[in-house]
């Protein structure tokens, strides 16, 4: 039995051929111009990432092998500059203030906004003009924050000192005594730290479910047990990603303060990590050494972070 093929049917195959040729053409062509938008909109961001972001980072890792010094030569000395930092008598120390100052402005910076934001919350529309003064320091450039903070501190005239001298206290020297240094810096790490995470809390208790609420209110739930059982539960999301967000801020945001209030002093009382990783680079011309530290500093914030992110399974409920 033999098959013919009329022109007809030759016709309609080229056809179809044709038409599914020019198809895969065409969706090549919105593909390949759908890449070019996205390069259009992302290329001048990736060019600034890689200028500002990658290169610092990968030539920090390169001059920390190095003796380097914008003053002479680089030289080569591998992981010296690493094992110079470990084995410094002055490390151990240097840790304990960075730990110091990163504990004692996390935790008040991570609960006190949670209860704010509640209270905020409860009490409704009266609360809107003080929501405008507690984003007062998210607007005011920390330097600028931390020169007023400076002559609160001020002995003989500041306004910190006054009012304890009303009360029958004598003038402490804030800025300038070994005991009182460190909490005076951590206290002003706080008050700039708090209304962002104030502004965290608040969306985060938007999510909450006025009928949980209610349904505790029905059982006799007090505002605290309410509190306990209802609010901290449902926004456990919120404090771990305002916990980690926090505790990087303080390990490597404390410069502009700790620059302002104290240069480190006295007798390096709050001179922290991230403090003494400018000191070397651009006081003492250690680059090589300075980004060792800064390496040192990075590894610890992952190795915290991963601890946390593995933790956060126990307690974290994202349902």
């Amino acid at each position: 039995m033999q098959l013919s093929v009329t022109e007809s049917e030759l016709a309609g195959l080229e056809t179809s051929r044709f038409w599914r040729r020019n198809r895969n053409q065409i969706k090549e062509k919105k593909d390949w111009n759908a890449a070019l938008w996205a390069l259009l909109f992302l290329g001048p961001n990736l060019i600034l990432f890689l200028i500002f972001t990658a290169y610092p980072v990968g030539y920090g890792l390169y001059i920390s092998l190095y003796n380097y010094s914008i003053l002479k030569p680089k030289e080569w000395v591998g992981l010296e500059n690493y094992d110079t930092f470990i084995h410094d008598p002055k490390t151990p120390d240097l840790i304990w203030r960075s730990i110091y100052y990163a504990v004692g402005t996390t935790i008040p910076v991570v609960v006190l906004p949670l209860i704010v934001a509640v209270l905020l919350s409860n009490a409704g529309v009266a609360t809107r003009p003080l929501r405008m003064i507690y984003i007062l320091p998210i607007v005011t450039s920390p330097v600028a924050a931390a020169a007023v903070w400076k002559w609160l501190y001020a002995k003989d005239f500041g306004l910190i000192n006054y009012g304890l001298s009303l009360v029958g206290v004598s003038p402490v020297d804030w800025l300038y005594s070994l005991r009182w240094s460190m909490p005076a810096v951590i206290l002003m790490s706080i008050w700039l730290l708090i209304p962002f995470n104030i502004i965290l809390y608040t969306a985060g208790l938007q999510e909450v479910p006025g009928d949980l609420y209610d349904a505790a209110a029905v059982d006799g739930a007090s505002s605290f047990q309410q509190f306990r059982s209802v609010t901290v539960p449902m926004i456990t999301p919120t404090i771990f990603f305002v916990f980690l967000i926090t505790m990087i801020n303080v390990l490597v945001g404390a410069f502009d303060v700790i620059n302002v209030l104290t240069q480190g002093g006295p007798l390096q009382s709050t001179n922290v990590l991230i403090y003494d990783i400018y000191k070397n680079a651009f006081e003492n011309f250690r680059m090589g050494y300075a980004s060792a530290q800064a390496y040192a500093l990075f590894l610890a914030v992952l190795i915290i972070t991963l601890i946390n992110w593995v933790l956060q399974k126990r307690w974290v409920h994202y349902s």
